[in-house]
């Protein structure tokens, strides 16, 4: 999908839940400052996709490789040692704790000094202006935005070069969608690879330099974003794919 040399590559991958098989079939790539959209109605193995990638689902096939070093076998911490950082989806942040102790937690996996930390807060200050005016308070007390705001803040504290991001506009108002969306869309320019799975589909191409279209585990569509038919990718969107090209459109 891209010139540069990709940071992330997976191919075949396949994964699930014990037993129970979810994503049979999804490759694609990651390059550094480009987003990847992953798309896809409910259950069509987005977050399986994401939870494998990350460490957290056992592949059961394909392959992974980060920077070029198959990783198939390297646990959550390993990962995220390398560069690797997921927000899973609902705004997982410690409510009891204060936005700024959050940040500090997010960044302890680099274990680096205390004021070397601060100076990243500062950046996280920069990028998400609320949280710097909210740093002393518990970070339940803050809006649903506000929480998916320092739950990317405290990813981004481990200084991810890729950064996986689970339905980061769940469950928020619109207008709130938008400035999540545009702080993301700023993340790339940093050199960050970002993996975005969304539902808010024109908001999230919008950003996304590629498109990949999920369906029943495989890959239903793949390329640039700015080369993607619309209809096309709606008949991927909502149908699956028949063995010779066609589209079942499905209920």
């Amino acid at each position: 999908m891209s010139a540069a040399k990709p940071l992330l590559k997976v191919d075949g991958l396949a994964a699930g839940y014990g037993d129970l098989r979810v994503v049979w079939d999804v490759s694609f790539e990651v390059s550094p400052g480009r987003l990847t959209v992953l798309l896809g109605r409910n259950g069509a193995g987005k977050t399986t996709t994401l939870r494998a990638i990350s460490g957290l689902n056992k592949l059961t096939g394909g392959r992974i490789e980060f920077d070029g070093e198959q990783i198939d076998k390297a646990t959550v911490a390993e990962r995220v040692r390398m560069g690797m950082s997921y927000v899973q989806e609902g705004k997982r942040v410690l409510h009891a704790q204060t936005v700024e102790e959050n940040l500090l937690l997010g960044g302890r996996v680099r274990n680096v000094r205390r004021s070397a930390l601060h100076e990243d807060i500062d950046r996280i200050y920069g990028l998400f202006p609320i949280l710097k005016a909210k740093r002393s308070l518990p970070a339940g007390s803050m809006s649903g935005g506000q929480q998916q705001m320092l739950a990317i803040g405290s990813a981004l504290m481990a200084r991810p070069r890729l950064l996986l991001l689970d339905e980061p506009s769940g469950g928020l108002a619109p207008v709130v969608v938008k400035e999540v969306m545009q702080r993301v869309a700023e993340l790339k320019e940093t050199g960050i690879g970002i993996i975005l799975v969304e539902q808010a589909v024109e908001a999230s191409l919008a950003i996304a330099d590629d498109v990949v279209v999920v369906d029943m585990g495989r890959n239903v569509l793949a390329g640039p974003a700015g080369e993607m038919d619309l209809e096309e990718l709606k008949r991927a969107y909502f149908g699956t794919r028949t063995p010779d090209g066609g589209t079942v459109v499905s209920s």
